[in-house]
This record gives structure tokens, C-alpha cells and sequence, in this order.
């Protein structure tokens, strides 16, 4: 009998677009959101405990959170049938919150939360990709302690411990006759997961300048009891597809190393840019287990052969009052997933993007923190070699953001301007 493999977990923590190469969401920090998500060089709040954990020991005790509402826009272009697919529209809320405490003089400790994976994707109900994927779900957090150790007045290091827990909602329909009429044979999976990891870095400051080295250890997810549900399947084939079953799957998440510089060009005016090298090739393959195996329903091994990957990122801030603090920045973004391996889970390309905010300081501990991003995944036209689906994909994202900051201290930490 004819295997109905189910290619779901390809997009296990997987979504339509991100901000970044494959799977990688960046929308970290408020004010570094503004300047294109530099910041790995430029400790401005405690977001600085994602970017670089050593700059804690640049911005003083304090709190700061944010949310962006992310609008992904994607339409698929088929070649055999010349339709073009619209992706139901969706609204994500990926967040961060962030503390820092100065201890002493020497160390800071900090705590973050934030959400580096996440989003979804929903197709109509009768596109032509259904038996691939009808839509997918995700969440997840990373929960982080952090420690930063200032060996001199201008250089510190820092490192933090990650525990990563997460979610996901995969559903697909089945390529088999209906038990009714009026219903679709339909797949559905979902499950919990959870992985450790930890990020460490080096941070330097001069009166002029400051320079940061960060790097971001793999996190390998695993899904250990997921559950696989299965609907509307006919009688004649209800054995090989149990109404429940369980799975169990494993998904590393790369590892990344950045370099970041911040410059002050003026007493009002400063330069950021960041540099990411991400290490994609170890997402080779995606396998799965199920609990309960059928003539139907097996094992399944599926390659990704994704490359290593970089980013650019640039971005200028202004002082243009006393209380206002405007940025623009942008991004390129290279894809790691290759020829032949673009898929509706992942529909990736290259990407450039440009960005912008505004800190509005509503009183002197408290500030709130604006950006919006436009991001644009480039058309991309291609085969997949293991689904056959050929047809052009094209991906745009709108991320407005709102964040505040609370300094525990009068002020907070500033470069020596010339």
C-alpha cells in the first residue's frame, strides 16, 4: 500500500517569514529594531543581554519590554495551473522583557524572556499545496540568566544560561478518499519541546567607540510525546492511520556568531553595525518517530541541507531633543535554504529590509520606545524536490513595535562624547 508519509515536521518551528535567514525571527530589542537590529556593539537598555551579555555592565540597573505586532503577506504562484494562492491574513505577537541589576561595581546580573522563534501560516482550504501543509502554529521562549563580570572601566564579559520551551500546531490534508462526503481526510500534529543552550560575549568601550563579540550556542529541541491525530479517514484504511498516536522528533537550532561596532559621529549622532554568521549547516535532516507504526504510515528521515548563512545590519540614531531620540537603519539578510528545498512551511529567500524608531521620554526613568519594520523576501521560483510543488513564492512583512523602559537609577550609563 502507498505510504502516506507525512511531511509535517519540516516546519516544526518554522514560519513565513522572520527577519531573518531560515527559521531565526529578529525582533529582539525595541531601540535596536530601530537602527536595522544592531546591537551586539551598542549597550543602550538591557535588551543588551540577548545582543552582547558582557555590555550589561554599560547600562546600569533597569527594566525594559516590548511587543511588535508582525503582518506577513505571502502569495504562492503556481506553474502548472498559472493560480495564485493568497496566505490568509494573520497577526503574531512575538515579545522580549529584560532586567538588569547592578550588583557592585564589578557584576551585573540580568533575566530575560523573549521570543526568537514564532509565527504561523495559514493556506486557504482548497489550495493546491493541502497535502503538504494547511497551516502551521508556533511559539516558543527563551528564558535566560545572565551574568556580566567588569574586569576594567571600559572592558567587561558576560555570559548567560538558555532554557528554550516551546509549541507547535502542524496540520495537512491526507491524499485519500474521505469517510464522508463533506470532509477532508486531515492530519494533524502537535506537541511541546524543550532544549538548553547558553550565549556568551566580550564587550569594549572608548570614549569615541565601543566594539562587541557575541556568540549564541546551538539549542537542540526535542519533541518527546508529541500527538498525531488523524480525521475523517476511511474505514478501509482506519488501522493504518490511528485516530491517536504520538511522535517524537528532534530540531537543532544553529549557532551564531556576531560582531557589532557603535560610533559616535557627533554629540547627538551614533552609527551601529552588526555582522551575523549563522551556522545552518546543522539542520541536515529533520526525522521523526511515531509511537505507532503502520504500512501507512513510517518513520521518515527528511533532508534539509541547509547552508551557513550571514546578515548586515546598519542603523544611525539622533538625539534630536532632550526627551526624543529618533533611528533608521536596514538589513540584508542571505537565506540558508538551498535550491530545490523551498517549501509553503518555509517559502525563504534572501531578504533586505529597513527600519525605524523613536524614544519619547515621558519622564526621566521612563522612557517608551517605538519601531516599525518593512521587510522584503525576494520572489523566488522553485521545484521542491521531495514534494514536486513548483511555483514562485513571494514574502513582504509589516512589524510595528511599542516597548517601554524603566531606568532604577536616576540615568543610565552613556559613552564619554566628544
Amino acid at each position: 500500500m502507498k505510504k502516506y508519509n507525512l511531511l509535517l515536521l519540516v516546519c516544526l518551528f518554522s514560519f513565513t517569514s522572520s527577519f531573518a535567514g531560515g527559521f531565526k525571527l529578529g525582533l529582539q530589542g525595541q531601540k535596536q529594531l530601530g537602527m536595522g537590529h544592531t546591537g551586539v556593539g551598542f549597550a543602550q537598555d538591557a535588551a543588551i543581554i540577548y545582543f552582547n551579555p558582557a555590555g550589561m555592565s554599560f547600562v546600569g540597573s533597569q527594566f525594559c519590554g516590548g511587543v511588535n505586532a508582525l503582518f506577513p503577506n505571502t502569495s504562492y504562484f503556481d506553474i502548472s495551473t498559472n493560480n495564485v494562492t493568497k496566505a490568509t491574513s494573520q497577526v503574531f505577537t512575538p515579545f522580549a522583557l529584560y532586567g538588569n541589576i547592578k550588583i557592585n561595581k564589578t557584576f551585573n546580573f540580568g533575566m530575560a524572556a523573549y521570543t526568537p522563534f514564532g509565527s504561523g501560516v495559514l493556506y486557504p482550504k482548497e489550495w493546491i499545496g493541502r497535502y503538504i501543509l494547511t497551516s502551521i502554529d508556533l511559539q516558543s521562549v527563551y528564558l535566560q540568566p545572565t551574568l556580566s563580570i567588569k574586569l576594567t572601566n571600559n572592558f567587561s564579559i558576560g555570559g548567560g544560561f538558555v532554557y528554550s520551551i516551546g509549541n507547535v500546531n502542524i496540520e495537512k490534508d491526507l491524499p485519500i478518499q474521505s469517510a464522508t462526503q463533506d470532509f477532508q481526510a486531515h492530519a494533524k500534529l502537535n506537541g511541546k519541546a524543550n532544549g538548553i543552550g547558553y550565549n556568551v560575549g566580550a564587550y569594549l568601550n572608548t570614549k569615541k567607540a565601543a566594539f562587541g563579540i557575541a556568540y549564541h550556542s546551538r539549542v537542540n529541541m526535542e519533541v518527546k510525546d508529541g500527538k498525531a491525530n488523524f480525521t475523517n479517514i476511511p474505514a478501509s484504511l482506519s488501522a493504518n492511520f490511528p485516530s491517536t498516536n504520538t511522535f517524537k522528533s528532534k530540531l537543532p537550532l544553529p549557532s551564531e556568531i556576531a560582531i557589532g561596532a557603535s560610533y559616535n559621529l557627533s554629540k547627538r549622532t551614533t552609527a551601529a553595525f552588526d555582522f551575523n554568521y549563522t551556522f545552518w549547516k546543522a539542520f541536515d535532516t529533520l526525522g521523526y518517530d511515531y509511537g505507532v507504526n503502520t504500512t501507512s504510515l513510517s518513520d521518515t528521515k527528511s533532508p534539509r541541507l541547509y547552508e551557513n548563512a550571514y546578515s548586515l545590519k546598519a542603523g544611525i540614531q539622533y538625539d534630536a531633543t532632550k526627551n526624543t531620540t529618533i533611528r533608521v537603519g536596514g538589513f540584508y539578510d542571505q537565506t540558508p535554504v538551498k535550491d530545490g528545498y523551498v517549501s509553503p512551511e518555509l517559502p525563504d529567500n534572501n531578504k533586505m529590509g529597513l527600519t525605524c524608531g523613536a524614544t519619547f521620554r515621558i519622564w526621566e526613568r521612563c522612557h517608551i520606545d517605538c519601531s516599525l519594520l518593512y521587510e522584503n523576501v525576494f520572489k523566488r521560483t522553485q521545484k521542491n524536490l521531495e514534494t514536486q510543488l513548483e511555483g514562485t513564492f513571494h514574502t513582504k512583512v509589516i512589524a510595528p513595535g511599542v516597548g517601554i523602559t524603566y531606568l532604577f537609577q536616576k540615568r543610565t550609563y552613556k559613552r564619554k562624547r566628544y
